[in-house]
């Protein structure tokens, strides 16, 4: 069977009820979820994934557990089946679970960290004044000029060539959307997260999150990474960490890191988690690339083996 390049996604991707139909039909599924439970003490990784609602399962520190349980879920029963991943990336949050797919953390190390990483995100705005927002169709300049004028309010995600996110409070963000419609953007839309993620407001838990990577215990990996901070291709456990730390507080470079893809000429891609966001945004970069969305059993099926 040839090798893919597996993408996973990050925060906002999450829904109530998802890998529920994974855990029913599949033994490896039931096996990742289990573990998920033994190892956090504090939440209970199915409850959220299976019976939370929107609003409970949007809180930061309860989506980054359950979208990484739910994504190597995925990844394993993919994996299990025959489907071998070659090259790595995820976005933000599906940088975790691209790195530990790829060998160089455990699971359980890596629910750890996210889990930690979480708490340590929710913490820079414990009462939630920041968010996010998809402004499509605005050149970078424009936006950039708005935030400037704004404050506050910074450039987060470089998605795709027509979609960047910025992040920052909320009331600055919606001030900054009147004067991006006015600029022309086609759409301006409020992000599913809990917080201004990828931007200065989470430098505290930056530094924070440096010696939760550091306590962990990294292996040599069996695949390559295209990492959020720097979109460069490594295998290096120091250069993952840095990047780890690093994307937490500066923009997630995707749209390069998806352009890199290209360039070292992979063609076949499995997005392993909810949702078909990155499918999408890899269209947009390239329309000689296939893109496999699986979040359902069903999903599987569809792919070419």
């Amino acid at each position: 069977m040839k090798g893919y390049g597996f993408l996973f996604p990050g925060q906002g991707s999450q829904k109530p009820g998802m890998g529920k139909e994974l855990y029913d039909r599949y033994e490896r599924a039931r096996e990742v979820f289990d573990r998920a439970e033994e190892v956090l003490k504090d939440c209970s990784i199915k409850s959220l994934c299976f019976g939370a609602d929107e609003d409970e399962l949007r809180k930061t520190e309860n989506t980054q557990p359950s979208l990484y349980t739910v994504s190597y879920a995925i990844f394993s029963v993919l994996s299990e089946s025959g489907y071998r991943g070659e090259v790595f990336a995820g976005h933000s949050l599906g940088e975790y679970t691209a790195v530990t797919a790829a060998g160089f953390l455990s699971f359980e190390d890596g629910l750890r960290i996210v889990r930690k990483r979480g708490l340590l995100m929710r913490d820079c705005d414990p009462e939630r004044k920041g968010g996010m927002a998809a402004i499509l169709g605005l050149e970078l300049d424009r936006i950039e000029e708005v935030c400037r004028y704004v404050g506050d309010v910074w450039p987060a995600n470089f998605n795709s060539p027509g979609q960047i996110v910025v992040s920052g409070l909320k009331e600055k963000i919606t001030e900054a959307m009147e004067k991006f419609k006015t600029l022309g953007a086609k759409r301006t839309i409020p992000l599913n997260v809990s917080g201004p993620f990828h931007s200065p407001f989470m430098k505290d838990a930056a530094g924070k999150l440096e010696k939760e990577l550091e306590s962990a215990q990294w292996k040599k990996g069996k695949g390559k990474i295209v990492s959020n901070a720097t979109a460069e291709v490594t295998d290096d456990p120091l250069k993952l960490k840095q990047s780890l730390v690093k994307q937490l507080s500066h923009p997630v470079l995707w749209s390069t890191s998806l352009s890199m893809l290209v360039e070292m000429g992979f063609k076949n891609y499995i997005e392993s988690g909810p949702g078909t966001v990155l499918k999408g945004l890899f269209r947009s970069i390239s329309k000689d690339v296939q893109v496999y969305s699986v979040e359902k059993p069903e999903d599987m099926d569809a792919i070419g083996k």
